[in-house]
C-alpha cells in the first residue's frame, strides 16, 4: 500500500517557496519523503500523454538530478507503474 502525506501550508515541511507565489496550493499530498521538500528541488512537468521519448528523457534528466542530491517534484497527475 502506498503511503500519502498530506502537507497543509502550516506544516513544518510545506516548502517555503511555494508560499511565495500568489495562490499557493493549500495542501500537498506527498509520496515519500516529506522532510525532502526543505532541500533544493526541481519540478518536471510533462504530459498526460506522453511519448516514449519523453518518457526515456524525463527518466534520464530525473536520474542525474537525483545524483548531484537535488529533490525531483513531480504533478503525478498520471501514474504509470
Amino acid at each position: 500500500m502506498i503511503k500519502i502525506e498530506i502537507i497543509k501550508q502550516n506544516h513544518n515541511n510545506y516548502p517555503e517557496q511555494l508560499l511565495q507565489i500568489e495562490n499557493p496550493p493549500k495542501k500537498l499530498y506527498v509520496e515519500g519523503e516529506s522532510k525532502l521538500l526543505k532541500q533544493e528541488m526541481i519540478a518536471i512537468v510533462g504530459s498526460r500523454n506522453a511519448t516514449e521519448y519523453g518518457k526515456k528523457y524525463a527518466g534520464i534528466f530525473a536520474k542525474q538530478l537525483a545524483k548531484e542530491n537535488i529533490t525531483i517534484i513531480s504533478g503525478l497527475a498520471k501514474r504509470n507503474r
